[in-house]
């Protein structure tokens, strides 16, 4: 297959299961039918401990029996557990939908990272991977952006449940694109058993202080994600918006996120600037109790996308092949299992303090993480560089 077919085909993919329309209204949802008050809080924990179960097996599958499969199968999990979420009477079914969601997200994110970086090293043209990787996640942002954009005129004609049974049409029309990619390269090592496995990519991250700067600021990043982030929707709706506007504010949230993906490259090889723009801005969305708070959220946003794709990145360049999905997901599964008993914090501290209160707190710690990386010169990044060898990439932008 052409080169530019597969990764339009891929990027494509990456647009269709990013429009999921519920994103933009969740909250919504979740008042309405669940009269809960701490749902946000079960639902987010639930989804980080879904991750943090799924994701090193999910990584070991896609190192193991390739990366296609495991993006097959991540688009028929999406669709079920659209249907449970989408038909939820009850706070326990909706829990459920959002484990599944969670193993959807699994075994998509850690396979088409791979897939991509592999792909493109059977194509010599590895270097090109992290202006290609914030690419290819910019387009995933653009289609939820466009969904949260619809999301809110869906509840004022079709109901909030709607929301959630349209989102599987245009992860059904993802599954042909995803068939006819064809399998990245495969490793050539002999393949181990699965905890000698796990352990070769632990002893990949255990001694490489660059990898453990990296992997730090990744989960700091994940951690903002899932509580400032998470409960992003609880702020915006403190500022007493509508439901409309609330699907307009989170496109625009979208938009941001997509931004520091496709923008996060031309920053690579300065990974100190980017974590001294990001804890400025959230030091200012902290300390900022009025509706500018609601810019400064939409600029985190972004910074905080940018901030993980940079570390995500360099984690891939120190990775080998025959591990690297494997290891992508070990640390993603620390920083779940880190964000969890967070979100368990997050949660109390919001109901007895107000949201404000809570992200405060998480953002000095943050910070306090990220200024500890600072402490690690890391190398300069080498997937910025211009790479000539394959022709026709060079025309991927």
């Amino acid at each position: 297959m052409n080169p530019l077919n597969t990764l339009r085909r891929l990027r494509l993919a990456h647009l269709l299961l990013g429009m999921m329309f519920f994103y933009g209204i969740e909250q919504l949802f979740l008042d309405h039918y669940l009269h809960n008050p701490a749902a946000r809080g079960y639902v987010t924990i639930v989804y980080a401990a879904a991750l943090v179960l799924f994701d090193v097996p999910a990584g070991m599958l896609a190192d193991r029996f390739g990366r296609k499969p495991c993006l097959l199968a991540a688009a028929l999990v999406q669709i079920l557990s659209l249907v449970i979420l989408g038909a939820s009477q009850s706070l326990g079914l909706y829990l459920l939908g959002s484990v599944l969601f969670g193993l959807n997200i699994s075994l998509f994110n850690g396979a088409s990272q791979a897939y991509l970086y592999d792909w493109l090293a059977g194509q010599a043209a590895a270097t090109r991977y992290a202006q290609l990787q914030g690419g290819m996640y910019a387009w995933w942002l653009v289609g939820a952006g466009l969904a949260n954009a619809l999301s809110g005129v869906l509840v004022v004609h079709g109901g909030l449940r709607s929301a959630y049974f349209l989102s599987v049409i245009p992860g059904a029309l993802a599954l042909p694109l995803l068939v006819s990619l064809p399998e990245a390269r495969k490793p050539t090592e002999p393949a181990t058993i699965w905890y000698a496995h796990l352990g070769e990519a632990w002893r990949e991250i255990k001694g490489n202080w660059h990898l453990i700067n990296f992997a730090l600021q990744f989960v700091a990043s994940g951690v903002v994600l899932l509580t400032i982030g998470e409960f992003g929707q609880i702020y915006l709706l403190s500022f007493s918006i509508s439901s409309v506007t609330l699907g307009v504010y989170w496109a625009i949230t979208a938009a941001s996120a997509a931004g520091g993906r496709a923008l996060a490259h031309h920053v690579q090889r300065r990974p100190r600037l980017v974590i001294a723009t990001y804890c400025a801005v959230l030091a200012a969305f902290a300390l900022t109790q009025r509706a500018l708070g609601i810019g400064l959220f939409w600029l985190l946003y972004g910074l905080n996308e940018a901030l993980s794709n940079v570390a995500e990145t360099e984690i891939q360049d120190s990775a080998s092949s025959h591990s690297r999905a494997t290891l992508l997901s070990l640390v993603s599964f620390i920083g779940n299992a880190v964000a969890i008993p967070v979100i368990l914090w997050f949660t109390g501290y919001y109901q007895a303090h107000g949201i404000k209160a809570a992200n405060q707190l998480v953002g000095v710690a943050a910070i306090a993480l990220l200024l500890i990386t600072l402490l690690v010169r890391p190398r300069r990044g080498r997937t910025t560089a211009p790479v000539t060898s394959q022709p026709g990439l060079e025309k991927i932008g």
